[in-house]
């Protein structure tokens, strides 16, 4: 049965069905061979997506699309730039630093990486920085977005795994740090190795003013993490209260957005939270299959027959994750890999707040690279860059976020003291 239907659903990817209708159509025709009522498949779709927490996934897409729409991206570059754009490399921090304020905002790690790519690739080619350094910089850091709160993929695997949302929020800040360093350490090594100038001269003056004029963009994280730690709300609630707070500031307070540009912003926020919906309804029924099939007990027993050892066991999930993240949709991989990795997880005795974190660390570095790699794809074709020299240039960033997966997977603590505060 599994064996049928992993094949099935390679089979449709491969000849480009898209991958809702590639699970749904993997799903039902096992479920029609096996001689189980189709009936089954519709009422797991519908079981599938009737859950509360899934509504965060709507409201923080319009928070993120009203928060761009309003000039929010753009406050922040200059405010980054005012702060470190002076140090040598300097546009380069500035790259990183705004990708980890932009990840407190959108939780989209495509959304940041279109945005960042326009905005820096041809900033930093004028300023004499290599192309391939300026793309797979800007593509590595929107890596960010998903692992810093608030976070589309977290809320969906706290739906799966049955895990706190709020708890999960938070294990990802420190996380964040420890993956925002790694890349500004390896920014300082290749402005080192390349000769990198500076930017302009440092301005308190300068400073100031930016700060106040971001100050409102950055309020919103803040009153997500203070929302959460506080009990105020619940991870639904918080989205709406982002989502309004990002109209009231782009309305009354910048007044940069237009009430005449809203229902090209609802439109957009319905189309990307209908497509993340539809996956989510389809791999229930795969997921279900799994399950009767018994894929976790399976997985288990295949991991402990090479290894006992809890790290080493671990370290092997990690390599199996970076590969299936490479192949598939990180969404997708959530939704079927969870119910599949639980049983694991609790035997081995890791916490499945910390791996969570793990989990979307290791698939959206997956996200960077063949054959799927749908970072590199939109850094590629927006930057106008070939694949073969962004792979070139993104080698020494992928070291420094595996390192950093590392860091994040062997110190549990890293993730876990800041989860400790929802308590």
């Amino acid at each position: 049965m599994i064996v049928t239907l992993l094949l099935l659903l390679v089979l449709f990817l491969l000849i480009g069905v898209p991958t809702a209708f590639a699970l749904a159509a993997s799903s039902m025709a096992v479920i029609w061979l096996e001689g189980i009522p189709l009936t089954i498949a519709v009422q797991r779709m519908t079981a599938g997506v009737q859950s509360f927490p899934l509504l965060a996934i709507p409201l923080f897409i319009l928070a993120g699309s009203l928060m761009n729409a309003s000039g929010i991206s753009e406050r922040l570059f200059t405010l980054t730039g005012a702060l470190v754009g002076h140090i040598r490399g300097g546009m380069a921090y500035v790259n990183v630093l705004t990708n980890v304020l932009m990840a407190g905002i959108s939780g989209s790690s495509l959304a940041d990486c279109a945005a960042t790519t326009r905005v820096f690739v041809p900033q930093m080619v004028k300023a004499g920085y290599d192309k391939g350094f300026s793309v797979g910089l800007t593509a590595s850091a929107a890596v960010l977005a998903p692992v810093i709160p608030p976070s589309i993929l977290l809320i969906i695997y706290g739906w799966q795994a049955n895990v706190s949302i709020g708890a999960l929020f938070l294990a990802g800040i420190l996380p964040g740090v420890v993956i925002a360093t790694a890349l500004v350490l390896t920014v300082a090594y290749m402005t080192w190795r390349h000769g990198y100038g500076r930017g302009a001269d440092f301005s308190w003056r300068a400073l100031r003013r930016t700060f106040f004029g971001a100050s409102w963009a950055l309020l919103m994280p803040v009153i997500i993490i203070v929302g959460f730690r506080m009990g105020i709300f619940t991870a639904t609630e918080v989205a709406a209260v982002a989502a309004a707070y990002a109209f009231v500031v782009g309305l009354f307070v910048y007044r940069t957005l237009n009430i005449r540009e809203l229902p090209a912003i609802f439109s957009s926020s319905a189309r990307d939270t209908s497509s993340i919906l539809v996956i989510a309804a389809t791999a229930a029924p795969f997921g279900w299959i799994l399950s009767v099939g018994q894929a976790p007990q399976q997985l288990l027993a295949l991991l402990t027959s090479i290894t006992d050892d809890p790290m080493l066991t671990f370290l092997l999930i990690n390599i199996i994750l970076l590969v299936l993240g490479t192949f598939m949709e990180t969404l997708v991989l959530i939704i079927i890999l969870v119910p599949i990795m639980m049983p694991l997880i609790n035997t081995l005795g890791i916490n499945p707040v910390h791996f969570g974190i793990v989990m979307v660390v290791n698939l959206v570095i997956g996200q960077l690279t063949p054959p799927l790699g749908v970072l590199m794809y939109v850094a590629c074709g927006i930057s106008g860059t070939s694949i073969a020299e962004f792979i070139r240039a993104i080698k020494p960033f992928l070291i420094a976020l595996i390192i950093a997966l590392l860091v994040i997977t062997y110190i549990p603590a890293l993730a876990l003291y800041p989860a400790s505060w929802m308590h």
